[in-house]
């Protein structure tokens, strides 16, 4: 494919962390752009250290579950850094279009991803994308951060094809009570005290422990996705259920799961 050029803007963006992120949980799409702005260059290791290590093998699940292939253009949802979309490329083929609310952190997925890759700084929200323009979409680790779930859910179905699939992988709380007791002291003690030594900026850090902690349970998620006309296809709860993968269809869809 031939070089995309340079970010398309389309939302907001900036620089900075919202005061007081960790006690308030600001979701506004200009505080997340601007706190992950702050964050791009720690951010691939935040991921790894989040999912201990072993988030590629969660990626990697959650992709096998689109089937991609080489003609599929894929449209990734906070794409961040690229990770997911770098993951598809290499795997399939595939071109990725990466939508995020972050200039930095799409500047990294740019430098990461190459020509197959085209970034679109935005509000998944209220994306600049017209009706039914993909088969196949994707988003790793940024559900939790929407503002509004049910619009963002709302929002995708709009621009997915009635034959289209959407593949969500986030993070969550383990049911089993001692997993879930130590998860939490990682999330609530090493992960903030870490994160904030390595980039500077321990708010930010918080802020996303404390979203995990925040976000509604697998149940409750998938009320939300049937309450949008998602037809929950798969639900999975990886590594004794420090996340999950749900694999969405919009109405219509075949056991292909795409365009």
């Amino acid at each position: 494919m031939p070089d995309r050029g340079p970010l398309t803007p389309a939302g907001a963006g900036g620089g900075g962390v919202p005061k007081g992120a960790a006690a308030e949980l600001e979701k506004a799409p200009r505080a997340i752009g601007r706190m992950f702005d702050a964050i791009a260059p720690s951010y691939d290791l935040l991921n790894h250290m989040l999912s201990m290590a072993i988030d590629v093998r969660w990626r990697k699940r959650a992709l096998r579950s689109l089937s991609l292939r080489k003609e599929d253009m894929v449209l990734d949802i906070a794409s961040g850094t690229g990770d997911m979309a770098l993951l598809a490329h290499a795997a399939s083929g595939c071109a990725v279009l990466g939508l995020d609310l972050s200039g930095n952190m799409l500047r990294e997925a740019v430098r990461k991803c190459g020509p197959a890759y085209m970034a679109v700084q935005g509000d998944a929200l209220r994306m600049p994308f017209p009706d039914a323009a993909f088969g196949k979409a994707m988003t790793a680790f940024g559900i939790r951060n929407m503002a509004d779930i049910p619009a963002f859910l709302r929002e995708v179905r709009r621009v997915l094809r009635p034959h289209g699939t959407l593949v969500v992988l986030e993070f969550s709380l383990p049911p089993y009570p001692l997993v879930r007791q130590a998860y939490l002291l990682y999330l609530t003690r090493v992960l903030p005290f870490v994160g904030g030594l390595r980039s500077g900026n321990r708010a930010a850090y918080q802020y996303l422990s404390d979203s995990i902690q925040r976000f509604p349970s697998p149940r409750s998620m998938l009320a939300l996705f049937t309450e949008a006309g998602l037809e929950v296809a798969e639900m999975a709860s990886l590594t004794l259920g420090i996340a999950h993968l749900y694999v969405l269809r919009s109405p219509g869809a075949g056991p292909d799961g795409g365009a």
